[in-house]
């Protein structure tokens, strides 16, 4: 994949990872804590993962073995929305700039110590993908809670100007 490819999903899924967060601002805190049918228990639970594996994927791909810790457990506070959203849009950034500096050679070797079948586009196309299972999930429960996203698909999106990262 080259690189141009690779940021407009990585521009994709800040936009998307933005809307899905900003929806969550319609529901009452109960809601959004409360136990659901979502992978990981609960709206709060399923985001917190959702930027965890965003940082931990990142940070393998730049040499940091994080190992099986958590985000939180490295000094970020992600105790509620606001938390979860601010960290998400530095991290989105982190995401896009890691990948505006990597050429073609770069794209396609694999991490220092991953499957050699595994080029770095893909481990950063799996962030993507990965980032799209729980912000269907998600949707789905807000829109059943009266607070729909609206649509989240690559074409829509695609029609909007993407935000720059500031």
């Amino acid at each position: 994949m080259d690189r141009d490819s690779l940021l407009a999903f990585v521009r994709f899924h800040a936009w998307a990872n933005d809307r899905i967060l900003t929806t969550a601002a319609g529901l009452a805190d109960e809601e959004f804590r409360r136990p659901a049918v979502l992978d990981h228990g609960s709206a709060f639970e399923t985001l917190r993962h959702l930027v965890d594996v965003d940082w931990s994927w990142r940070e393998a791909c730049i040499g940091n073995d994080v190992g099986q810790t958590y985000v939180w457990d490295h000094g970020f506070v992600l105790d509620d929305l606001a938390a979860i959203h601010a960290f998400c849009l530095e991290e989105d950034i982190r995401l896009r700039s890691y990948v505006e500096s990597l050429d073609e050679a770069a794209l396609n070797e694999p991490l220092a110590d991953g499957d050699p079948r595994e080029p770095r586009w893909l481990v950063v196309a799996h962030v993507v993908n990965h980032g799209t299972q729980h912000r269907s999930e998600l949707a789905r429960y807000f829109t059943e809670s009266g607070n729909s996203p609206g649509d989240l698909d690559l074409l829509a999106a695609h029609q909007l100007p993407w935000p720059e990262p500031s």
